[in-house]
C-alpha cells in the first residue's frame, strides 16, 4: 500500500516541482499562454474524448455529476454557516472553500491512483466544478451572477457534444476522437506545471485567514466527500474518486476571479497556496482511505 501511494503522490509532486522551479527561474515563462491554451483546447478535448470514447453510461454521468453538485452545495450551506460565525467575507472567502481544484491536482491523482479506465469517473466530477467555478464562484466573488464567464467557456459546448452524443448513442468518427485525445493528452502535466508556477508566484500575505482557509476547504471537503458517497450509496472506485476530488486544495481559478472583481486577492492568494501545502500534507492518508474504499 505505501509502495502504491509513493507511485500515485511521486509523478505529482515531480511535475509540480518542476512547474515551482520554471515559476522562480528567469526564463520568463508565460503563465498566462500555457493557462489558455490548457483552458480553450485541452480540457475541452479531454472532457469529450474520455465520455465520449467508452460511450460512457448515462447513469455513470449522472450520478458522477449530482456527487459534484451535492459536495458543492453540502460545502456551500456549511462554508456560509462558518463565515457567519467568525465575520468572514462570503464573497472573498467562499469560493475558496466550496471550489476544489478538481483539475490541475485531482485528475492526475485519479488517474495515477485508479488507472486511466477509471479517469472518466474524474473527469466527469472536473467538468461540473469546472462549470460552477466559472459560473456560481465568479457570481460570488462579483456579487452578481456572471452568465457572461459560462457562455465564454469552451468547455461548457464541449460538455454539449458529450450530451448529444451519449443521449443519441452516437458513433464519434476516429479522426475527431484521435485528436480530441492528442489535444487532451497534455492537460494533465500542463496543469501540473500550471499549479507549480502558481505556487511560485502567488503569496502569502496574511497567515491567519490562509490557515483557517485551508484546513476549512480540507475539513469540508472530507465531510461533503463522506456525505455524497453515504448519500448516493457510492461504492469502488466512483467513490474513491468522489473522496480524492472532494478533498482537494483551493482552486487557483478563485484568485482570477478575486483579483479581477478586486476583492482582497491577496488574502485568496495566501489561501490557494496554504491550501495546497496543507492537502499535500493529508495526501498520503487521503490516497490511503480512497484506496480502501475499492478493497
Amino acid at each position: 500500500m505505501l509502495l502504491q501511494i509513493f507511485n500515485v503522490l511521486g509523478p505529482v509532486i515531480i511535475i509540480t516541482l518542476i512547474g515551482y522551479i520554471l515559476g522562480r527561474s528567469k526564463l520568463g515563462i508565460h503563465s498566462s499562454t500555457i493557462s489558455v491554451v490548457t483552458i480553450l483546447v485541452a480540457t475541452p478535448a479531454l472532457i469529450f474524448a474520455k465520455l465520449t470514447e467508452a460511450h460512457i453510461d448515462k447513469e455513470v454521468l449522472g450520478i458522477m455529476t449530482a456527487a459534484a453538485v451535492l459536495c458543492v452545495v453540502i460545502s456551500g450551506v456549511i462554508g456560509v454557516i462558518f463565515l457567519k460565525l467568525f465575520k468572514g467575507s462570503v464573497s472573498t472567502f467562499l469560493p475558496s472553500l466550496i471550489m476544489p481544484n478538481s483539475g490541475n491536482v485531482g485528475l492526475p491523482l485519479v488517474l495515477l491512483t485508479f488507472g486511466e479506465e477509471n479517469l472518466h469517473l474524474g473527469v466527469c466530477y472536473f467538468f461540473v466544478i469546472a462549470l460552477l467555478q466559472h459560473s456560481v464562484g465568479a457570481s460570488i466573488a462579483a456579487g452578481s451572477y456572471q452568465l457572461s464567464f459560462v457562455l465564454r467557456q469552451p468547455l461548457i459546448y464541449a460538455v454539449i457534444c458529450v450530451i448529444a452524443v451519449v443521449a443519441l448513442d452516437a458513433d464519434v468518427p476516429q479522426v475527431v476522437l484521435s485528436t480530441a485525445e492528442m489535444l487532451g493528452g497534455m492537460m494533465i502535466p500542463a496543469m501540473l506545471i500550471l499549479l507549480g508556477i502558481s505556487l511560485a508566484t502567488l503569496e502569502v500575505s496574511d497567515l491567519k485567514p490562509a490557515l483557517g482557509v485551508a484546513f476549512g476547504r480540507l475539513g469540508l471537503g472530507l465531510i461533503s466527500g463522506f456525505a455524497v458517497i453515504n448519500i448516493l450509496g457510492l461504492e469502488g472506485a466512483a467513490a474513491g474518486t468522489v473522496f480524492l476530488l472532494a478533498a482537494m486544495p483551493v482552486a487557483v481559478v478563485n484568485y482570477i476571479y478575486a483579483e479581477h472583481f478586486s476583492d482582497r486577492p491577496a488574502q485568496v492568494a495566501g489561501g490557494i497556496v496554504v491550501s495546497t501545502i496543507v492537502t499535500f500534507a493529508f495526501l498520503p492518508a487521503i490516497i490511503w482511505v480512497a484506496l480502501r474504499m475499492t478493497e
